[in-house]
């Protein structure tokens, strides 16, 4: 650079020039559309101001990279360039000039100006006509605050660099175009958050909508749009109460603001009816935030609102099913409960509690066996539970315990409404007196079927067996030695045995022509416990009686009903030993007599209870099929209480047995009263 020869007035009359001219250019930098340009561009730029406003000789502007401390030259600029490949040699040569780049460096790193007084070695630039060389250059970082957005140097061909006047003019030229360089990063940065905003704003799925502090909408997102039918244009510069709130309910709403306002200013939440554009009715849920210092922005309320229309809709639609399904559900007369795959109980009625003599906490959460049946043996299925968990259709007559009487039980798995909703309705009808002889009739229409079949069966057997017995003595008889005959012994007994059974299929089967009489029931009882008192007190089992007074005659054949109480008293007595191997207070037998009526029939009931080993709930309704036998192999042959319940049917009374396991088994024997019978006999 020369030197200037101009009076000090006149210089710095130049460098006033100088200095305006240069603030024109980064004013025209600044206000130009500069999103379109890279950063690149832009530090170009720059130094175009530099040399268009500025005497140097040359120089270059290069971008600063912080991430990976790069420092990388951008542009070139030289006052004279005859050709082409003037500027390219410039470029190469400062590219392989560390000397000339380090310094560049130390600027930033510094940020301040670093001035090289002398270039070793110069930078020889050619220049037709001849050449010059660089001797000195200085480097200023393009920096403000925190931010580093390059470095440019100018060079010179004197060797002492430049003059204080001409360093102030550049300094000055570099802060301005640092500022510049700051404002449009920062103008970047703001587009790039007011973008971003504006794209989760528009992509919430509620209403935002931003208001002037004198209410005014500055603000509508593509979801008020998309509620209210209005578009945001439509809307700016309107007052938002006209826009978002119903018109008949404008005045209490606007009360309502005010109210809320009051106690609680930054905050405000409300519910109200919107009418959109094509005249439609929405429910809002508004939340808003309120700027406490409204005239520091223009933003005085920003207001959220979910559109709750429809999820009301389908609240009013579910709470109405559930108000009928609870009506129709707590009005079932009949014990009425929902239960899971599990077999707990989710709900059950009123006439459920009342049956179990429960309260409600007694019965919900709790296992349909224990609540139905009133337990069941460890480690053994409940076969309610088990149907329940089949997911299928029943219907079944049984006797549940834990609601206190016989009932026609119907199970309904109930349609999934979802994937963990697997729940069951069971219905359980109090069955009548008329349905209970119907089972009764449906299972000795049963039994007789299979007592025809045994009859035949029997006289097929009663043969070869005669055979086997007769053949078995000659043997015994003609046997030499003492083996001989304990094996033709053996064979004797066991068929001895099977004529036993046949003989019992014999009169299971085959009608009974004994007459019926009147007869006393304590003392038809008392008959029958003499024949095995003696037995009854060597295993030391009690035996209790309780017998209203008075009790009428009862019309019945007196032996079969002594046959019937001798199965079921020998039945006690096995429970009984089997649960209690020493005596024990519970080791006992109650016999109760009561007068009863069937419709409008009367009959005198026998009670027999025994407190033993207890039935499963699910082998009561088979203890009367014939061969059945709840003893181990050998101990019974299952047709006790088949004959019995075809004894007392036909002397016209009824069988039949209430159990829970673990507790106690009772046997009910009905029989009817001698006609006209009212019955003042004990």
């Amino acid at each position: 650079m020369a030197a200037s020869t101009s009076p000090p007035a006149a210089f710095g009359t130049k460098v006033l020039l100088r200095r305006t001219k240069v603030l024109r250019a980064i004013n025209r930098l600044s206000n130009a559309d500069l999103s379109r340009l890279s950063r690149n561009e832009i530090l170009t730029r720059c130094g175009e101001i530099m040399l268009d406003n500025s005497d140097f000789c040359g120089g270059w502007v290069g971008r600063w990279n912080p991430e990976d401390n790069h420092l990388l030259p951008l542009a070139f600029f030289l006052p004279v360039q005859r050709h082409d490949g003037t500027k390219e040699l410039f470029r190469k040569q400062v590219l392989l000039a560390e000397p000339i780049i380090e310094p560049a460096r130390r600027a930033i790193e510094k940020r301040k100006r670093i001035v090289q007084k002398q270039i070793n070695p110069p930078l020889h630039i050619p220049l037709l006509p001849g050449e010059f060389s660089f001797r000195s250059a200085s480097y200023w970082p393009l920096a403000h605050r925190d931010q580093v957005y390059g470095v440019v140097a100018v060079y010179s061909i004197e060797s002492s660099s430049f003059p204080k006047s001409e360093l102030d003019f550049l300094d000055g030229t570099i802060t301005d175009l640092s500022l510049a360089l700051f404002a449009h990063n920062v103008s970047l940065l703001l587009q790039s958050e007011r973008d971003f905003n504006n794209e989760i704003i528009d992509s919430i799925q509620a209403l935002m909508v931003s208001v002037t502090p004198c209410g005014k909408i500055i603000r509508f997102n593509q979801e008020a749009e998309r509620v209210t039918g209005f578009l945001q244009q439509e809307v700016l510069q309107r007052y938002w109460v006209d826009v978002l709130l119903a018109p008949e309910s404008r005045p209490h709403y606007q009360n309502l603001i005010s109210d809320l306002l009051k106690s609680e200013p930054h905050h405000l939440s409300f519910r109200a009816p919107l009418s959109t554009r094509d005249g439609g009715q929405r429910t809002i849920d508004w939340h808003s935030s309120i700027k406490p210092d409204v005239e520091k922005g223009t933003v005085g309320m920003v207001l959220f609102g979910l559109d709750i229309t429809d999820r009301l809709a389908a609240d009013r639609r579910y709470d109405s099913a559930v108000a009928k399904w609870e009506n129709i559900f707590s009005t079932i007369q009949d014990p009425a409960l929902i239960v899971n795959r599990s077999g707990t109980i989710l709900d059950a009625n009123h006439a459920t509690l009342t049956a179990s003599r429960k309260n409600r906490e007694e019965v919900i959460g709790k296992s349909l066996c224990v609540i139905l049946h009133g337990g069941r043996q460890r480690e053994t299925a409940c076969p309610l539970e088990t149907i329940v968990q089949s997911g299928k259709s029943r219907i079944l007559h049984t006797e549940l315990n834990g609601l206190h009487g016989d009932y026609l039980l119907t199970i309904s798995p109930c349609p999934r409404a979802s994937v963990n909703d697997d729940m069951t309705l069971l219905v359980a009808r109090d069955m009548t007196e008329e349905e209970r002889h119907r089972a009764e009739a449906i299972r000795a229409a049963q039994l007789a079927s299979i007592g025809e079949l045994a009859a035949g069966v029997a006289h097929e057997i009663n043969n070869p067996i005669n055979g086997i017995l007769n053949y078995a003595q000659m043997l015994r008889d003609l046997s030499p030695n003492e083996q001989g005959e304990k094996i033709a012994s053996r064979i004797i007994d066991q068929s001895q045995r099977i004529a036993g059974i046949v003989k019992n299929l014999l009169d299971f089967s085959r009608p009974r022509i004994e007459e019926a009489e009147p007869v006393k029931c304590p003392s038809l009882l008392q008959d029958c416990i003499e024949l095995v008192r003696h037995q009854l007190t060597k295993d030391d089992i009690k035996l209790e009686f309780e017998f209203d007074k008075p009790l009428p005659l009862i019309y019945c054949n007196a032996s079969q009903v002594q046959q019937v109480l001798l199965n079921v008293i020998s039945n006690s007595r096995y429970a009984l030993n089997e649960r209690y191997a020493k005596p024990h207070p519970n080791k006992k037998i109650f016999f109760h007599g009561s007068l009863i009526h069937h419709g409008r029939t009367p009959y005198v009931r026998i009670s027999v209870t025994d407190y033993g080993t207890g039935l499963e709930h699910r082998l009561i309704e088979r203890v009367f099929e014939p061969f059945f036998s709840t003893k181990p192999d050998g101990q019974g042959t299952g047709l006790g209480l088949s004959i019995s319940y075809g004894l007392i049917r036909d002397n016209g009374g009824y069988l039949r047995i209430k159990s829970r396991y673990g507790s106690y088994t009772t046997v009910q024997l009905d029989l009817p009263v001698v006609a006209g019978e009212g019955g003042t006999h004990a």
